[in-house]
């Protein structure tokens, strides 16, 4: 299917995979998408340069820190290459479209195959042919309301939310300064809630066709000072409100907003404009000053976009689902009339044109993008294959690898491994979008991908399958991979719970697959050397490992108990791991305390041994980042051992020498070489199902309420 990407600034139209059904909403053929104009034209142009590297960094001191963690781990060239690689990512455009739905979710009840739907949503509402979108992010479109006009739903919903936040009167004058898309919608909504409506913009024609949709007086700036011109249009009162909905560097724009307003009036902003505040501008008329996110309440809250979880009714009265449903019902009522803001229809062919068109001198408002609905689409493809020559023949030679899933730290840590390595070759890969995939078929080197995994577990040209999906998924598709007859590597954690850690042992073990888990810290030249000098020495041992993990966001998804887990399973199973291999001896009892309310995600956990060893993980997102993330100790037979970050071994108390190195070595190379060792019968698996199984049950245990 066509999709309208940006990359460096520029426009293109690619052939991708179409996405693949999944839990919790629909696929819907597009009829017509709606650029914004203010929005997207602000990514496009220059090749992308707009802003320095070096700028963006100052702006984003988090940002510089895991670009110095990166050289420091995998070296300068590494991390030049990925930075690079990033920069020319093909991101997807658009957020705003209709269509018909073409399939729903199992557990999907408010859409059926047919219905005609209006969709929102950065990533699901794309330019594309075909879109999946989670189930509050569409609405269905009302008989009247053609799919053109509805493909102006987001955008509406954008410009009502404005309006609510401004939460004008019968016979407020509220002026809408900026008339592009955004000004236009707003002007109208605000003279059905019974507003007098004064638009400003420095464009005249814009003032004029604002008028002829009902706005009820205007100026150009261009002709008149903006607070004069307000203050005469008010009785010299100064208006209720403002709302902003212009874009741009104007950084005296907000204050004379606030100038132009009544005593004790109010100033939205909808659109992206600086924000400097002087203090006297506000503080001497006692204002307010509002934002307005987006499309409504809802909008960034993952439980509500992503997982399905409306608000309640009778206290979120209006959601960002269902100002768009208000949008349709105006426009179906009359109330609202967006075909005279339709300015050009481009096939999605010619999308690059539609995009060229915002940088001339007589900018459009309204651009939509046609999708050809009337057409008959060509058959769903089940593998996207390269535009480039066919794949290497080494992938008949080696061991053939599909990916399922390919987030960063699969592209940044693994990938480079396995593409370096004779032994394995990149033959298929498989990602919820379709622009992830054709960047890792055409880019990276995969022979073909896919939208859906299970076209990768039904293919036998495959022997290895990867899984580095997010954690949820990390049991059903190893489990499925097993009963496919393919050899497989999890990430961690390899299941969400003891339980179906165990039926994994169990069906590996019927199925005499092969399976390994991705605790990559225990092949580490650091801890090979440690776990050796370690087993002479008699007696139980005591070891603490101490994790300094940085803060996440608290909507991250490995926050999420049902999609991440949580911290301590998340990624603490890594370390659970890790102080079974260096005692060698079976977990008896684990206790855990936390931090009150962090029990999943923060903690001090102390396992107790078979062999009287005893180990103390500290796992802790309070930290600085400042100091480095991991530190082992481990004290035995009268010897002191000290790992840090895996740069440097030291040891006390006997005649060893350490090991120090000149970046980061957590054993992710040294992992894939067993792996693949173990596949041609060259050597034990380094770690089992069993492994996977035993640092599950300990971080389950560690976050159980009693432990």
């Amino acid at each position: 299917m066509l999709q309208v990407t940006l990359s460096r600034g520029e426009i293109r139209v690619v052939d991708v995979p179409e996405p693949a059904l999944r839990p919790g909403g629909i696929l819907v053929r597009t009829s017509h998408s709606l650029i914004s104009v203010g929005t997207e034209s602000a990514g496009i142009g220059g090749g992308g340069k707009g802003e320095s590297l070096v700028m963006k960094a100052i702006r984003n001191p988090d940002l510089v820190r895991k670009v110095l963690d990166r050289v420091s781990s995998h070296g300068l060239q590494s991390t030049i290459e990925l930075v690079q690689s990033r920069l020319a990512n093909e991101q997807p455009a658009g957020y705003s479209c209709a269509g018909i739905v073409v399939d729903v979710a199992a557990d999907v009840t408010r859409f059926q195959p047919g219905d005609r739907v209006a969709c929102c949503g950065a990533g699901y509402a794309n330019h594309a042919a075909v879109n999946f979108v989670p189930q509050n992010l569409a609405v269905k479109i009302p008989a009247p309301v053609s799919f053109e006009e509805a493909a102006f739903g987001t955008l509406g919903a954008i410009a009502l939310q404005g309006i609510r936040r401004c939460a004008p009167a019968l016979g407020d004058r509220v002026v809408v300064v900026g008339l592009g898309l955004l000004g236009q919608l707003t002007g109208q909504m605000l003279r059905a809630s019974g507003c007098v409506s004064i638009g400003v913009d420095m464009k005249a024609d814009r003032v004029e066709r604002a008028l002829s949709l009902g706005m009820s007086d205007g100026f150009c700036v261009a002709e008149r000072e903006f607070v004069a011109g307000v203050l005469e249009r008010t009785g010299e009162r100064g208006a209720d409100a403002v709302i902003v909905t212009a874009a741009g560097g104007d950084v005296a724009l907000l204050n004379r907003s606030f100038d132009a307003c009544r005593r004790k009036g109010r100033v939205v902003l909808v659109g992206d404009v600086p924000i400097r505040i002087q203090r006297d501008r506000i503080y001497r008329k006692e204002l307010d000053f509002f934002i307005s996110t987006s499309y409504g309440p809802g909008r960034y809250d993952p439980d509500y976009e992503e997982k399905g979880h409306d608000y309640p009714f009778a206290y979120v009265r209006w959601t960002e689902g269902r100002n768009l449903e208000e949008v349709l019902r105006l426009m179906a009522a009359g109330s609202l009339a967006v075909r005279p803001l339709i300015d050009a229809v481009y096939p999605v062919e010619k999308a690059s044109d539609a995009y060229a068109s915002l940088a001339t001198e007589k900018k459009p408002i309204g651009v939509l993008i046609d999708y050809h609905l009337g057409e008959k689409m060509e058959p769903r493809k089940v593998f996207y294959i390269p535009k480039r020559s066919t794949a290497s023949a080494s992938v008949s030679r080696a061991l053939r690898v599909g990916v399922i899933g390919y987030g960063s730290y699969f592209r940044s840590t693994l990938y480079p491994l396995i593409k370096a390595h004779p032994g394995f070759a990149c033959a298929a890969v498989c990602d919820l979008t379709g622009l992830t995939v054709r960047g890792a078929v055409e880019k990276d080197g995969f022979a073909r991908g896919c939208t859906d995994y299970r076209e990768i577990l039904s293919d036998p040209g495959i022997d290895v399958v990867y899984v580095a999906t997010r954690h949820n998924l990390h049991y059903p598709i190893a489990r499925a991979a097993i009963e496919a007859g393919k050899a497989v590597f999890v990430e961690k954690p390899m299941s969400m719970t003891s339980a179906d850690a165990r039926d994994l042992v169990r069906t590996v073990e019927e199925n005499k697959g092969i399976l390994t888990v991705g605790f990559n810290r225990r092949f580490s030249p650091h801890a090979a050397l440690l776990r050796k000098l370690l087993r002479p020495l008699a007696g139980p041992k005591t070891m603490l490992y101490r994790v300094n993990a940085g803060a996440l966001p608290p909507e991250h998804w490995l926050m999420d108990p049902m999609e991440g887990g949580g911290r301590l399973l998340g990624e603490g199973v890594h370390f659970f791991d890790f102080l079974s291999f260096l005692c060698g001896s079976e977990p008896v009892t684990v206790r855990s305390s936390s931090p009150g309310g962090k029990r999943r995600d923060e903690g001090i956990v102390t396992i107790d041994y078979e062999d009287g060893s005893a180990g103390t993980l500290v796992y802790t997102g309070s930290g600085s980042g400042a100091e480095g993330k991991e530190r082992v100790e481990v004290f035995a037979g009268g010897a002191s051992f000290v790992l840090d970050d895996f740069t440097s071994l030291r040891v006390y108390g006997i005649k060893s020498k350490g090991l120090k190195t000149s970046k980061v070595e957590k054993g992710q190379k040294e992992q894939l070489q067993n792996f693949y060792e173990a596949l041609r019968g060259q050597a034990d698996l380094g770690v089992t199902a069993e492994d996977g199984y035993r640092a599950t049950l300990c971080a389950e245990q560690a976050i159980a309420p009693n432990s």
